[in-house]
C-alpha cells in the first residue's frame, strides 16, 4: 500500500488539514493581491494541524516532564515565546503562528512517524511544483498578457534596472517563491519521495528553470555552493570556498557597488556612501540600512519584547532578519534558545548530511540558513522543516541515504 493511501485511511484529519496549511501558505500573497484575506485559514489549519498529531503531543510532554534534560532548549523556546506573548500581547498572531509552525514540526519529527513525514515531503515537493508553475505563468503573462497578477515591475530596483521584472508567481515576491521552490528540490532526490527517476529528472528541470526565471539572490548562492560541491572534492576546499562565497554574498547583499554618479544616493536601495576605490562607489544598501535601523531600535530593549507593527512602521520596514524577528517576539533569551538549539542539532549532523545525502539537499539546507540574516523566517512552515529534518536525521538509517 502507498504512503498516501496510509496516511489518507490512518490520519485523514491531518492530511486534510495539513495540506491545507501548505497550500494557504503558498497562496496567501496571491490571495491578498485578489482582496483575499486567508490569514485566519492558515492559523486554524496549523491549529487544526497541531491538534491532529495529538498522540505526538502527549508524548512529548510526557517525556519532556520526565527527562527535561533532553527538551530543555525546546522547552527554553517555547517559555521565552510564551512569555513574550505574555508580556506583548500586541504579536498575538506572530507569535502564536511561530509557536504553532515550530512546535507542529518539532513533534512531527521528535516522534520519527516516518508516514507523516514522508507525507509532508512530498506535499513539500507538490508545493514546489505549484510554486514553479506560478513564476512560469508570471514569465507567461509579462510576454503576451497585459496583466500583472504573477509578476510586478518595481520602479526603483538597483545596479542600473531600471525595469526588472519581478516574476512572483503565488508569493510575495521572487524571493518568496525562491524559498519554497530550494527547500522543494532539497527533498525531491530524498528516499521519502517515493518517484521514479524520470520523474524526478523532469521535476529538477521545472525548479532549476522556475530558480532562474525568479533570478532571486540566493538562486546565486545556491548554485554557486552545488558548483562547489561537484567540482571540489577535498572537504577543505570546499568548505574554505563555501565559506568565500557565503561571505561575497552576504557583504553584497548589504552593500551596493556603483558607478559615481549613476545613482541616487539617499534613495531606498542606494543609503549611504561608505567609501570610493575610484570611480567606483560602495553604497550601504537597503538591507544594511535596515540591520543599523533594527540594531539602533532594539539594543536598549533586548530582553523584553516590543510591538511589532510599531517598530516596523517606526523604520519604515519589515525585520527582514529571523534574529530580530525573534528578538521582537520574545526578547534575547527567545533569540539565544532558538540559535543554540538549531546550531547544536544541524552541527552534530551536518558532516553526515553531506557525505549521504543529496548535494541539492546539502546546499538547499546551507543556503537557506544562510538567507536567515536577510529573510524572516520564523513563521515559514518550509524553513522549520527542512532545519528540523537535519536536525533529526538517524545516522544508523542507511536507507535514508538519497540519490545524488
Amino acid at each position: 500500500m502507498s504512503n498516501k493511501t496510509n496516511i489518507l485511511n490512518r490520519r485523514p484529519f491531518l492530511a486534510v488539514s495539513f495540506s491545507v496549511l501548505l497550500l494557504s501558505i503558498c497562496s496567501y500573497h496571491f490571495a491578498a493581491r485578489a482582496e483575499i484575506n486567508i490569514a485566519a485559514l492558515i492559523i486554524l489549519s496549523g491549529v487544526l494541524s497541531l491538534m491532529s498529531i495529538a498522540d505526538q503531543v502527549k508524548g512529548f510532554v510526557f517525556s519532556a516532564a520526565k527527562n527535561p534534560k533532553k527538551h530543555f532548549l525546546p522547552l527554553c523556546v517555547l517559555v521565552s515565546a510564551a512569555g513574550g506573548l505574555i508580556i506583548s500581547l500586541a504579536n498575538f498572531v506572530e507569535t502564536s503562528l511561530f509557536l504553532t509552525l515550530f512546535f507542529l514540526t518539532y513533534v512531527i519529527h521528535f516522534k520519527k512517524d516516518s508516514d507523516i513525514i514522508n507525507f509532508a515531503t512530498k506535499l513539500i515537493v507538490c508545493s514546489g511544483v505549484f510554486m514553479s508553475f506560478g513564476v512560469l505563468t508570471g514569465l507567461f503573462e509579462s510576454i503576451f498578457l497585459s496583466s500583472k497578477l504573477f509578476y510586478h515591475i518595481p520602479n526603483d530596483y538597483p545596479y542600473f534596472l531600471s525595469q526588472k521584472h519581478i516574476y512572483s508567481g503565488f508569493g510575495f515576491n521572487q524571493n518568496y517563491s525562491a524559498y519554497i521552490i530550494i527547500v522543494a528540490l532539497s527533498f525531491l532526490f530524498s528516499s521519502e519521495l517515493n518517484v521514479s527517476r524520470k520523474l524526478r529528472n523532469y521535476l529538477a528541470l521545472l525548479f532549476i528553470l522556475a530558480l532562474l526565471i525568479t533570478g532571486a539572490r540566493i538562486v546565486f548562492l545556491f548554485f554557486c555552493l552545488i558548483a562547489v560541491n561537484y567540482f571540489f572534492k577535498k572537504s577543505v576546499n570546499k568548505c574554505l570556498i563555501s565559506l568565500i562565497f557565503i561571505a561575497l554574498y552576504l557583504l553584497f547583499t548589504h552593500i551596493i557597488v556603483g558607478l559615481h554618479g549613476t545613482y541616487g544616493l539617499g534613495t531606498s536601495h542606494y543609503r549611504e556612501l561608505l567609501f570610493s576605490i575610484g570611480n567606483i562607489d560602495f553604497i550601504l544598501g537597503n538591507y544594511g540600512y535596515m540591520k543599523l535601523a533594527y540594531f539602533a531600535e532594539l539594543r536598549e530593549n533586548l530582553f523584553f519584547p516590543v510591538n511589532l507593527k510599531e517598530v516596523t512602521q517606526s523604520i519604515g520596514a519589515d525585520p527582514h532578519s529571523l534574529f530580530y524577528s525573534l528578538i521582537i517576539l520574545g526578547g534575547l533569551p527567545l533569540l539565544l534558545s532558538v540559535v543554540v538549539f538549531l546550531t547544536l542539532g544541524i552541527l552534530k549532523n551536518l558532516t553526515f548530511i553531506e557525505q549521504n545525502y543529496s548535494k541539492f539537499y546539502y546546499c538547499g539546507l546551507i543556503s537557506i540558513i544562510t538567507e536567515t540574516l536577510v529573510w524572516d523566517a520564523a513563521n515559514s512552515i518550509f524553513f522549520w522543516f527542512i532545519i528540523f529534518y537535519a536536525i533529526t536525521i538517524s545516522k544508523d538509517a542507511v536507507k535514508h541515504q538519497t540519490i545524488s
